[in-house]
């Protein structure tokens, strides 16, 4: 048995560099079919008996046609949502620590990690809730697809290789549409594969 976390499909804000966070973003045209071609790639090498995601507007769409190709019914998990960003959601990524350099992990380190954007929430408090998901669908005697964001499949997989949350985010990637597997062990089996997009 595996959890298979799945990155959503790319939106518009990803390609203009927007931060999302938690905003009600769907997916562009190439994001859709990223979504379509994971799903029948999941349906074809997983016999898979569940499919959870974040209950965000990206995540859905994506899990959408997954939860239809495995026959299933797709489930929502608040938990695994992005990071809440706050005030900060909708702006642009690429000045971003110019303008919060409080904020920047590879300069503060955990002081970063555990401040929170004024309406947002901490790094550390997104790892709380994001590994007890992924706790949970571990115990689970079944396959589960789980689709989410990228952060909280870099803390997974960071707390599977035994990595800070600032080592996590900072070193770690998934690509829209990649899948990352950890076993029923917990033991990470695959780190952003994008052969299934």
């Amino acid at each position: 048995m595996n959890t298979l976390f799945v990155r959503h499909g790319t939106t518009e804000w990803n390609e203009l560099g927007r931060i999302q966070g938690w905003a009600p973003v769907g997916l562009s045209e190439s994001g859709r079919a990223e979504a379509d071609r994971v799903a029948d790639a999941l349906a074809e090498r997983h016999a898979i008996d569940a499919v959870v995601a974040s209950d965000l507007a990206r995540t859905v769409e994506t899990a959408e046609p997954i939860a239809a190709a495995a026959g299933v019914e797709l489930e929502t998990d608040p938990r695994l949502r992005e990071r809440d960003f706050g005030v900060f959601q909708g702006l642009a990524s690429g000045d971003f620590f110019e303008r919060f350099p409080a904020f920047d992990l590879l300069e503060n380190g955990r002081d970063a990690a555990e401040r929170a954007p004024e309406s947002g929430e901490s790094w550390l408090a997104v790892r709380e809730r994001v590994l007890d998901a992924a706790a949970d669908f571990r115990a689970r005697d079944e396959t589960v697809v789980a689709v989410t964001h990228v952060n909280p499949i870099r803390l997974v997989a960071g707390e599977r290789r035994d990595l800070s949350v600032v080592r996590s985010l900072t070193e770690l990637s998934a690509d829209n549409c990649s899948v990352t597997a950890v076993d029923d062990r917990g033991a990470l089996v695959r780190e952003n594969d994008p052969s299934y997009k």
